[in-house]
């Protein structure tokens, strides 16, 4: 695992919890639309730290396995989705055996894999046709003063980092990979409520923010309050959240 996630997300769990939005109605339907979830199914939701996405699918009826590398991230997992499964491991050495659930997901994490070892890994969990469905929630960039608070954090940004950035055609990179029907992707737009230090929580939440200590989180949650000191006590971050999906070929 990059350094930068390993101890971002030890150190920032908490924060990610607090900060971090959930997903759109109208995206969750699609997902849970083309995986097919209900009772009787069973889900993998891959790299799911602290269960932002976990316990929308546990709300589909259908059999839930959560598995997360990091454990911090595993402790809200648990804290905040009661009674889910939940496994160590990673994209690379998943502990599921072969044949092992319906469908997959990936919200927020995909990007910090190595990209092959990780499809085959899927391939080989998933069940014949199986379903895969990658997610992210990106800040829309489009807004300046939301341009503004990404300068912010990526002031802190740790260059040889994986990143999701709206450039990376994942479906070549799952094609590239081969065995997977060709993927599929739409947009949905999201509106996050919070307040200042609901922001707060979000930017220091960014794995190498999180990474970088306590004296860029205290830097950053300071230019951030700065920010947002003329904003009204709650508004909204808009987000754009962006599904990719595919099946066993």
């Amino acid at each position: 695992m990059h350094p930068s996630a390993a101890i971002g997300f030890e150190t920032g769990a908490a924060a990610y919890e607090r900060g971090r939005p959930s997903y759109p109605a109208a995206a969750v339907e699609r997902l849970v639309r083309e995986l097919e979830l209900a009772p009787g199914r069973r889900v993998l939701d891959l790299a799911a730290g602290t269960g932002k996405l976990t316990r929308l699918l546990v709300a589909t009826g259908a059999a839930v396995v959560a598995v997360e590398p990091v454990a911090a991230m595993r402790a809200q997992l648990v804290a905040a989705v009661p009674g889910v499964e939940v496994l160590d491991g990673t994209a690379e050495a998943n502990p599921l055996p072969d044949d092992a659930v319906d469908a997959a997901t990936v919200a927020q994490a995909f990007h910090w894999f190595r990209r092959d070892e990780a499809l085959a890994e899927l391939s080989r969990v998933l069940r014949p046709g199986g379903g895969l469905v990658l997610v992210w929630n990106e800040r829309n960039d489009d807004v300046a003063w939301v341009a503004q608070l990404t300068t912010i954090i990526h002031a802190h940004d740790d260059p040889d980092r994986p990143t999701y950035e709206r450039r990376v055609d994942w479906a070549a990179v799952v094609a590239a990979a081969g065995g997977w029907a060709p993927v599929r992707e739409a947009r949905f737009p999201l509106d996050q409520p919070m307040d200042a230090d609901t922001l707060v929580d979000r930017a220091v939440s960014t794995s190498f923010v999180a990474a970088g200590g306590p004296a860029a989180a205290a830097t950053v949650a300071d230019q951030v309050r700065t920010l947002v000191a003329d904003f009204p006590p709650t508004f909204a971050l808009p987000y754009v959240t962006h599904l990719w999906w595919t099946k066993l070929a």
